[in-house]
């Protein structure tokens, strides 16, 4: 898990949020600021909503700082002083190393729930799920050429032939050239492309996986009204009536061993709350993936979870061989 504790904060949100009652809200970093608007607090996990007739205010804190040991009893008192000062009901510390023996015991006298994550060998989970790789398939474009046509009328001048030639001349496929008429957001050429691929039924039915790809060529009419792109010049906006895209189509396939297996249970006893399997390795936008399977021990369901982990830049396709 990384050190900054998103994951485990992740982690123990979901499975609460999975065991909470309906009307409960769940918060995560939430920032508190004093009647200056200076920040005084930010809280892991805040639970708040209806108990009975009255209601109830629980903060869950996070600690994963594999370097540093078990969490100490300084950070046990810490929340002692948080629940005196914010007014919450009930206080759980999770730890991903453990408690010291000062801190688990300061933190039975003052009430305060302890809770542990822990990783996990596959015999542990292999009762619920059987796989140790998952499949994946990844579906790409790649474009390497692209013709827009214009209605001929737009075009009665020079002026007007110069000044779009000169706003398409020298632009790559991933400029973004093309406006969208419906909304005015702006994408390349590449993006239109992926875009009027997806649109076709079985496309990639016929591409080897794990090759160069496969060769085509689009040619796609934008005939409705608001479903067209236009080109911005200096003579004014162009309407694209068709584009001839040709490019390229890539299969990509490989086995995604298992990133990540832990336990999260209750520190005391060690009692099961929950395990979680993790798949990271998919890439949709720019954006890392994790597929991830929880099995809830309480209700004996079992959660898949598509979640967000990280950004990076997109990669060239090139990189792919």
């Amino acid at each position: 898990m990384p050190s900054d504790g998103k994951q485990l904060e992740a982690l123990v949100s979901f499975v609460e949020s999975a065991l909470l009652p309906e009307g409960f809200d769940v918060k995560t970093r939430e920032r508190v600021y004093n009647d200056e608007g200076v920040q005084i607090a930010e809280f892991d996990i805040e639970i708040r909503g209806k108990l009975g007739s009255g209601t109830i205010a629980w903060l869950i804190e996070c600690r994963d700082r594999p370097g540093d040991g078990p969490a100490p009893g300084s950070w046990i008192e810490q929340l002692v002083g948080r629940r005196t000062r914010f007014g919450f009901n009930m206080i759980t510390a999770v730890s991903t190393t453990g408690f010291s023996a000062g801190a688990a015991e300061f933190a039975t006298d003052q009430d305060i729930e302890m809770r542990e994550v822990k990783a996990l060998e596959p015999e542990a989970f292999s009762d619920w799920l059987l796989m140790q790789h998952m499949h994946q398939r990844r579906y790409r474009t790649k474009l390497d050429r692209a013709f827009f046509l214009v209605n001929e009328a737009d075009l009665d001048d020079e002026g007007h032939r110069t000044a779009l030639k000169e706003a398409i001349e020298g632009q790559d496929g991933n400029a973004k050239l093309l406006k969208k008429a419906i909304s005015g957001e702006r994408v390349s050429a590449a993006s239109a492309f992926d875009g009027a691929v997806r649109l076709v039924d079985n496309i990639f039915d016929q591409v080897e996986p794990n090759t160069p790809g496969k060769q085509v060529t689009l040619n796609v009419q934008y005939t409705g009204e608001h479903d067209h792109f236009v080109i911005e010049t200096t003579s004014g906006p162009f309407r694209v009536d068709r584009i001839i895209f040709q490019g390229k189509l890539i299969v990509r396939e490989a086995l995604v061993p298992i990133s990540r297996a832990s336990e999260y249970r209750t520190a005391e006893s060690g009692e099961t709350i929950s395990q979680v399997v993790s798949f990271s390795d998919e890439t949709i936008g720019g954006s890392n993936l994790a597929l991830e399977f929880h099995k809830i021990a309480e209700t004996g369901e079992t959660h898949v979870l598509l979640r967000k982990t990280s950004s990076r830049s997109n990669q060239n396709l090139e990189e792919d061989g």
